[in-house]
């Protein structure tokens, strides 16, 4: 009986780790968008995006982010950044995830 309780609570204890390590790799974020086309503005995306994406335990946030526009209020509406890590100008896409009314949820991920 000794043995089953250490065993479930070792268990409790890996599966609540696994759940905080997978809310610090979260790199999304979310947004209203506003005006008749329905956007999240550029600048809002840009700022986000900056304060919001890193890789925890392996690389900190870009210093800059540029976009050539917003997000519009659609699944799957991408656009292509630039970001620069370290000096080091990447490419970084800003993907929307989800809308629900007026908020917009949005993923980044950069490319090698």
């Amino acid at each position: 009986m000794k043995r089953i309780v250490i065993a479930l609570a070792v268990a409790a204890v890996l599966a609540g780790g696994i759940v905080v390590a997978w809310n610090i790799m979260d790199n999304s974020s979310v947004a209203t968008a506003s005006g008749a086309d329905h956007t999240v503005p550029r600048s809002e995306v840009e700022k986000l995006a900056k304060e919001n994406f890193g890789i925890p335990f392996v690389q900190g946030g870009p210093q800059s982010v540029s976009c050539p526009r917003g997000l519009h209020a659609k699944v799957e509406d991408t656009v292509s950044c630039t970001a620069v890590f370290k000096g080091r100008s990447r490419t970084m896409l800003i993907s929307v995830t989800g809308v629900k009314g007026d908020r917009v949820s949005f993923d980044y991920g950069v490319l090698k």
